[in-house]
């Protein structure tokens, strides 16, 4: 399982990296030459404030990510257990860290928007 991850991480950073700019295209073409308009200026490219909100929440929405592959895991692990004993409580131990580890996902997403509307 450590392996897959090891292999995986750079992946999803990456793509949690360019998929800002993904959507930032809006309504232009699809073949248009984005150098042809006019320079962004600091307003359209947000606060210090907003950029690290953003950021705060990519990472959040990525360990939501880990969270529910653990307990898919954890799902099948259980599922094909075949009455060990064993594999069942392991199984279980890793649904009640992954559920945890959401509730904890959840608060602190929770806490950084709370943060961010109270400071503007």
């Amino acid at each position: 399982m450590k392996n897959i991850i090891k292999k995986i991480t750079p992946a999803f950073m990456a793509a949690s990296i360019f998929v800002n700019k993904a959507f930032a295209q809006g309504s232009s073409g699809l073949f248009s030459n984005p150098q042809s308009g006019p320079p962004p200026t600091a307003a359209a490219q947000g606060t210090l404030g907003q950029n690290i909100s953003t950021i705060i929440n990519y990472f959040l929405g990525f360990l939501g990510l880990i969270a529910v592959a653990f307990l898919i895991y954890a799902g099948v692990l259980m599922v094909t257990a075949g009455g060990a004993e064993e594999q069942v409580t392991k199984a279980r131990k890793i649904i009640m860290y992954a559920v945890v580890g959401i509730v904890i996902i959840l608060l602190s997403y929770t806490i950084v928007t709370f943060v961010s509307s109270a400071l503007g």
